[in-house]
Parts: C-alpha cells; sequence; structure tokens
C-alpha cells in the first residue's frame, strides 16, 4: 500500500467517527447501521466532489504552464 493510500484511509475513518460523534450527540443515542451507512455515503460523495474540483484546478493549472512555456 502507498503511504498516501493509508493517510487517506485514516483521515476518512477519523472523519466518520467526528460526524458520527456529532451526529450522536445532536440525536442524544447511538447511531443504527443504516445510518452509519448513510453517513458513509455521504462522506463518500463529499470526498469526490472535492477530489474531482482538485484534479481539475491542477489539471488546469498545468495546462496554463504548458501554454505560458509555448509562448
Amino acid at each position: 500500500m502507498s503511504r498516501s493510500l493509508i493517510l487517506f484511509a485514516l483521515a476518512w475513518a477519523v472523519c466518520l467517527l467526528g460526524l458520527s460523534w456529532l451526529a450522536e450527540t445532536g440525536l442524544g443515542r447511538s447511531l443504527s447501521m443504516g445510518e452509519w451507512l448513510l453517513l458513509g455515503v455521504v462522506l463518500s460523495v463529499l470526498a469526490g466532489l472535492a477530489m474531482r474540483r482538485y484534479r481539475q484546478r491542477h489539471r488546469r493549472r498545468l495546462q496554463d504552464m504548458r501554454d505560458s512555456a509555448l509562448w
């Protein structure tokens, strides 16, 4: 496994636990399995959208650097 994948998995677990703790304190009870699953899906979607935005910005920055080098 690469180091970045391990760090990503660790950050993922910390975020999921933090969000579950906030949800449990807000609701005053422990989360059910369905709520855990829903929380994981929402976190997955948010992470996917953030990653897509980062990759688009990075690609655009590289294209700008390449275009400026040609001129």
